[in-house]
């Protein structure tokens, strides 16, 4: 059954002709750059002067779902079928909870409408085309902050933008980050390239660890296409994001990816199945078993603190109904649970890893993907954030939707 309904996710081997053909490449690609450039958008205007609120950041978010919901569905039943049952149930968890917090209605549009977008992109150069073209602007944005950041300061103060959209309070501000986002100063010594000094780069993210987060999804796609023009270009781009933004778990991710990708694929679908539901076993029972209440800001101390956010759960938490908000940005295995529930998490999973792969060698990015996902979930819940979940979805639907005849067209 789900096999049936998810190998509708993929276009039809003869489309039928559709008015917005001509014009997919360049709105896939404007509305990618879009989804990475807005927040920075609208802190400039916020640091200017103009007012922005939570509504503000919510609508732009909408706007760009609805555009690529647009031009990412057509006539076919499957991606429809697929949307209305996550979206219903998504309605289902927010009527329990008795809150208006649509946040996991939100987390389950992003993931499928930006991988059929994927799936419809014209070929794999047209993709090659809009990671290349985001990684430039991000390294672009990112020497600017770091190079000239006096002059960076006058046009993008960070805090004022996240207190004004209601993501920190006026409290959070610190005098050792000044205008930049919280994690913006390493505190301790920088772990990669200690010579550049204790700021850590957010670019158009605003905040590090999603730039860390964005390094390790251009990394990805320049390990999938061996015959990409410009693949070391995009290397460069995936490196040196994750040096300016001094992001050690994005580079420990590379390794990962790059295991996953070159060996890893080979695992059976129900082994990849299982993976993330193992880690939070594990995560569970270590929380429930460690004795140590306080930790660090390293890696060590990252795992107890995640541990003990997925421990102190209650029931109606994990079920997805809790109509308490808890601050769990630093467990996205905590985060999931809260906003789509354990039933919520094993059918998305469920669609994602056990969904046919049209084109083969796709499986390969998509474990390598499934593996960025893992992990990052541990510490984070930033694989839910549209401002590198956008491009992340694109590019698995990308290399799905491509037959392996066609791909190999595109390669040559």
């Amino acid at each position: 059954m789900t096999s049936g309904m998810t190998a509708g996710l993929h276009p039809a081997a003869s489309p039928a002709a559709d008015w917005r053909a001509p014009f997919q490449g360049r709105v896939a690609s404007v509305v990618l750059v879009g989804a990475l450039v807005f927040n920075a958008a609208l802190c400039f205007l916020n640091t200017a002067g103009v007012p922005v609120t939570g509504g503000t950041v919510m609508g732009a978010e909408v706007a760009i779902i609805a555009v690529t919901l647009g031009f990412a569905l057509d006539e076919r039943p499957g991606p429809w079928l697929v949307l209305a049952g996550l979206v219903t149930y998504g309605l289902l968890l927010v009527t329990l909870r008795g809150n208006a917090d649509v946040k996991g209605i939100r987390d389950f549009l992003i993931p499928v409408v930006f991988y059929c977008l994927g799936t419809r992109s014209p070929s794999l150069r047209d993709a090659d085309r809009a990671v290349l073209a985001s990684g430039v602007i991000v390294v672009v944005m990112g020497v600017f902050e770091y190079g000239l950041f006096d002059v960076y300061q006058q046009y993008f103060n960070i805090v004022r933008y996240y207190v004004a959209r209601g993501s920190m309070s006026a409290a959070e501000i610190s005098e050792l980050t000044g205008s930049l986002f919280t994690s913006g100063i390493r505190p301790d010594s920088r772990a990669i390239l200690p010579f550049l000094g204790p700021h850590r780069v957010s670019s158009v993210f605003l905040e590090p660890v999603s730039a860390g987060n964005f390094g390790a999804v251009l990394f990805a796609w320049a390990l999938y296409r061996r015959t990409m023009r410009g693949r070391t270009w995009l290397f460069l781009c995936a490196a040196v994001t994750i040096i300016l933004a001094d992001a050690r778990f994005g580079a420990y991710v590379c390794v990962a990816i790059a295991g996953a990708m070159l060996v890893g694929y080979r695992l059976p679908r129900l082994l990849w199945f299982a993976l993330p539901f193992t880690i939070l076993l594990a995560l569970a029972v270590y929380g429930f078993e460690s004795v140590q209440t306080s930790w660090q800001n390293d890696m060590a101390g990252r795992l107890l603190w995640a541990a003990l956010l997925i421990t102190s759960l209650p029931p109606e938490g994990v079920w997805g109904i809790m109509p308490d908000k808890m601050f769990l940005s630093d467990s996205g295995y905590a985060y999931t649970l809260t906003q789509l529930g354990v039933a919520g998490a094993l059918v998305a999973w469920g669609l994602f890893v056990l969904m046919p792969a049209r084109n083969p060698d796709g499986w390969r990015l998509r474990c390598a993907m499934a593996i960025y996902l893992c992990l990052l979930l541990v510490i984070s819940d930033s694989p839910y954030s549209i401002k590198t979940a956008a491009l992340a979805w694109f590019m698995m639907g990308a290399a799905d939707g491509v037959e392996p005849e066609t791909g190999r067209l595109a390669e040559a």
